[in-house]
């Protein structure tokens, strides 16, 4: 994750990063403590939230840069994921809280997003989307084929060469096109379109997606916050949704 490239990039991503507490308060079963947060900060993250861990001495954190662990001493972090071993198969809880974090921060993002909703709803997913992205232009050529099988698509832009690409440019006016429906569809064929100057949510996008472990696109995350990478088909999206 991106947490492991910021050791070589701190001072720039402290300089860049917002003014925060040095510390953020922790329910545990003595009661509210707080956890320091001083070193993280140093190391360019932005800490949301800490809650002890499922292993006596971790810290599970939500930073800007997704689920991060850490000692209760904020000292040291760790990279990998949990997984609980004590049933018939192991259990990714470090998953468990991703998805719940993804759910929770797409409910804040409703507003900009571009959707596609299908006459008979069964499923809502989001796409992390790219205008220049192949597969991207793909999943969108049979998007009358995912609202026919009740899928609901709601487009994040996520410009998979970063916020100075071309790509970049155009889902910024996307996004500012007085139709923004007809202006992706065009976009993804390399067709003219109108735009104008907005306040775009084109960064925001990107950073959530970075945030969530996105790598590449399309990027699709169901309603209860799994996330699959890659296209998938209409009907292998729809069987999958309907498990």
């Amino acid at each position: 994750m991106k947490y492991l490239a910021v050791l070589g990039l701190s001072i720039v991503a402290v300089a860049c990063s917002p003014e925060q507490a040095s510390t953020v308060p922790v329910e545990s079963q003595s009661g509210q403590v707080e956890f320091d947060t001083t070193h993280m900060q140093r190391m360019g993250f932005v800490v949301e939230s800490a809650k002890p861990a499922h292993i006596d001495g971790l810290m599970e954190v939500i930073t800007d840069q997704g689920l991060v662990y850490a000692s209760d001493d904020g000292r040291h972090i760790v990279s990998g994921r949990i997984f609980k071993i004590t049933g018939s198969e192991p259990d990714n809880v470090s998953e468990t809280v991703l998805e719940s974090m993804r759910v929770r921060d797409l409910e804040q993002v409703q507003d900009s997003v571009i959707e596609f909703q299908a006459p008979n709803e069964k499923h809502v997913i989001h796409v992390f989307t790219d205008t220049s992205c192949g597969y991207c232009r793909q999943l969108h050529e049979r998007i009358d084929e995912y609202l026919e099988a009740g899928i609901t698509v709601r487009y994040l832009a996520w410009p998979r060469n970063g916020m100075q690409s071309n790509a970049a440019n155009d889902l910024k006016n996307v996004w500012c096109a007085e139709d923004q429906q007809a202006a992706l569809s065009a976009a993804k064929h390399d067709e003219p379109f109108n735009s104008t100057e907005c306040d775009d949510p084109v960064a925001q996008h990107f950073a959530l997606g970075q945030k969530f472990g996105v790598r590449g696109t399309p990027a699709i995350v169901f309603e209860s916050g799994r996330m699959l990478p890659g296209y998938v088909p209409p009907e292998r999206l729809a069987a999958e949704l309907n498990k």
